[in-house]
Order: structure tokens, then C-alpha cells, then sequence
């Protein structure tokens, strides 16, 4: 048997055997192609566009609330992966409820620098919380794949939050 053909066939029963694992993890086939589509259909990077909070949200953008830079981006995975990056003028009851809902507590500042090195991955806008750490108020929760940055001086909320 020739090399060529070996390889063929090794790739066809790769291929059968993850077929026989997505029938098997996935008995409705249907759904999962059409989770696959959704993804794909909802894919890209979105920079300030007014549709981002609704991406990240499920819901309007509030009446506290207005948004001065956003950035979204998910991916054509048909698992829910995504990341998000906002800086918001808002009212401190918002804010202060935002806080509570998701379960923010102030991190030390001690501890904030720390937090530093992990938003800013190379997909951090430049925009986001540019200024020294020292001039924020730092949030967090464990477990949560982001963080809360409130500046001191004009009260801008910048967050951010992951799913991969």
C-alpha cells in the first residue's frame, strides 16, 4: 500500500470517528450544525458601534448610561466565546448597581497594579484605562474573566470581560 494512501485512509477514519463523536455528544446533529451556523453568522470585531452593548448585554443600552468607546469581538466558534471592552459616563446608582449585580468587590491597591498586566492583552484597546493604575479604583471577582477600573477624576467606568 502506498504512503499516499495511507494517509487517505487514516484521514478517513479521523474524519469517521469524529463523526461518531459529534453524533454521539450531539445526538440532534441539526442543532449542533446550527449552532455552528450561528456562530459563524454572529462572528467579527466591532469597534464603537452602537450596537455593542446589546452584543454584550442582551439588553438596551440604559438612560444612565452612555457609552464613549466599546470594543466587542466573539468568534465563529460555535461554543459562546467572546471578549468586550467599555468605557461608560454613567450615574454612580448605576454603577453602584452594576457592582453589586455581578458581584464586585474593590480589590486593594496593592493589588491593583496586578490587574494591570491582565487586561491589557494585545487585543486591550489603547483607550482603555490608560492612565496609571494609581488613578482607579480597581473591581473584581473570583472566578470572573475581567475587571472594573473607575477613574478617580471623572468617574468613567471601564470594564472588560472574557469567555474562551
Amino acid at each position: 500500500m502506498s504512503k499516499r494512501l495511507q494517509q487517505i485512509l487514516v484521514a478517513g477514519f479521523c474524519l469517521v470517528v469524529l463523526l461518531i463523536a459529534v453524533v454521539l455528544l450531539r445526538p440532534d446533529i441539526c442543532g449542533f450544525f446550527a449552532l455552528q451556523a450561528e456562530g459563524i453568522r454572529n462572528a467579527g470585531t466591532w469597534v464603537d458601534d452602537p450596537q455593542n452593548w446589546y452584543r454584550a448585554f442582551r439588553e438596551p443600552l440604559p438612560a444612565q448610561v452612555k457609552v464613549i468607546h466599546s470594543k466587542y469581538w466573539r468568534s465563529d466558534h460555535f461554543t459562546f466565546e467572546f471578549s468586550y471592552y467599555f468605557e461608560v459616563a454613567a450615574t454612580p446608582e448605576w454603577r453602584d448597581a452594576f457592582l453589586k449585580q455581578r458581584g464586585l468587590t474593590r480589590v486593594p491597591a496593592s493589588m491593583a497594579r496586578s490587574f494591570r498586566t491582565n487586561m491589557h492583552s494585545d487585543d486591550a484597546p489603547g483607550w482603555f484605562a490608560p492612565e496609571p493604575v494609581t488613578r482607579y479604583d480597581v473591581w473584581d471577582r473570583s472566578g470572573y474573566s475581567g475587571s472594573l477600573w473607575i477613574d478617580k477624576t471623572n468617574g468613567h467606568v471601564f470594564f472588560y470581560a472574557m469567555q474562551l
